[in-house]
């Protein structure tokens, strides 16, 4: 990809020589702390209000969290609702991936995950689009299908592979209240000022 077109995308974790790299490394370094500390790989990233930087902080761990040796990443787009306002599909936002389908389409049966994993370029990081906006999210995300979904997730690459989910604003959907149950970490996202 493009280091132009990735800069202006804020995908930072790429530039060692910005200030904010160093920052995103110490936030890697805690998160892994207490992702180990309970044994887990699963990480869900939200906010209580659209537009406060999940999704920049989604992608740039997960980039930061796939430049360790030992690690690999996948970031799940997991905002199937997509909320007009303030919403960025990361995959086209941020990557320039034009993906149709997503995680929308492995809830309804219509794909299998292999089928929707997207590899954007970068090494050991791999992403899951969110697909078509869906009006029932938070009942497919606290479904038995994407429990079990999780718990593959969880099983099937640890202690490598961390999964990175980003979800919609609290204040906005009860996705993230609801999803959360299945996930071995929080991080809450807030706008600075």
């Amino acid at each position: 990809m493009d280091p132009a077109v990735l800069k202006r995308n804020k995908i930072i974790s790429l530039f060692h020589e910005d200030r904010v790299t160093d920052h995103l490394k110490t936030l890697r370094t805690q998160m892994l702390k207490r992702l180990e500390k309970v044994e887990g790989n699963t990480l869900l990233i939200t906010s209580a209000n659209a537009g406060e930087g999940k999704t920049f902080l989604a992608i740039n761990l997960g980039i930061s969290i796939a430049q360790e040796l030992h690690r690999t990443v996948l970031i799940v787009d997991a905002d199937l609702r997509m909320p007009a306002k303030n919403h960025y599909n990361f995959s086209a936002d941020f990557f320039g991936l034009q993906a149709e389908r997503g995680l929308a389409d492995y809830l309804k049966g219509e794909a299998e995950i292999p089928e929707l994993l997207v590899n954007p370029g970068i090494d050991k990081l791999t992403i899951l689009p969110a697909g078509q906006p869906m009006a029932n999210s938070a009942e497919q995300l606290g479904s038995p299908r994407m429990e079990a979904l999780v718990a593959e997730f969880r099983e099937r690459y640890r202690p490598d592979r961390i999964v990175i989910f980003d979800s919609p604003a609290l204040l906005i959907s009860a996705d993230p209240i609801v999803f959360s149950r299945s996930i071995d970490g929080v991080l809450l996202v807030v706008e600075a000022e």
